[in-house]
């Protein structure tokens, strides 16, 4: 159990974040009566920022327990280019979801996409964004 602990945690900080991203991601798309790519664009940026906060700081404190350097900058870029494909994904998959005007098709889209995005992000954090230095340093001594 111990062993995936850390992938647990990072379960329930995706979970708490994902109910921030979709609840506004969806109140924003009825906000806007559409589900055009600008919209679903403005909608993904809008909800990703806010749910971003609340995910690097559980994943900071409670996830990874601090880890790394730079870490702030590291998961900045990870969020834009998480964020670029959410918004371009989730258009194409809302696309070829069936829908009649409704806003439920980019809603699952949107779903399918981030937990997608979620499997290889938290690969991506736990390798390179939140990896302590002392991890680090002992692998490059072991490559020696």
């Amino acid at each position: 159990m111990q062993i995936y602990a850390r992938f647990f945690k990072f379960a329930g900080s995706g979970i708490i974040s994902f109910i921030v991203d979709i609840a506004l991601f969806e109140g924003i798309i009825l906000l806007m009566g559409n589900h055009v790519l600008d919209s679903i664009i403005l909608a993904t940026v809008i909800s990703r920022a806010l749910s971003a906060v609340v995910n690097y700081t559980l994943n900071h404190r409670v996830v990874f327990n601090g880890g790394g350097r730079q870490t702030f900058i590291k998961y900045g870029a990870l969020f834009i280019v998480q964020m670029i494909l959410s918004g371009y994904l989730t258009d194409l998959v809302t696309n070829w979801l069936p829908h009649n005007g409704n806003s439920i098709a980019p809603m699952l889209a949107k779903m399918m996409v981030d937990f997608t995005l979620f499997i290889i992000s938290y690969q991506i954090q736990k390798d390179f964004i939140f990896k302590k230095d002392t991890e680090v340093n002992y692998a490059k001594n072991q490559e020696s």
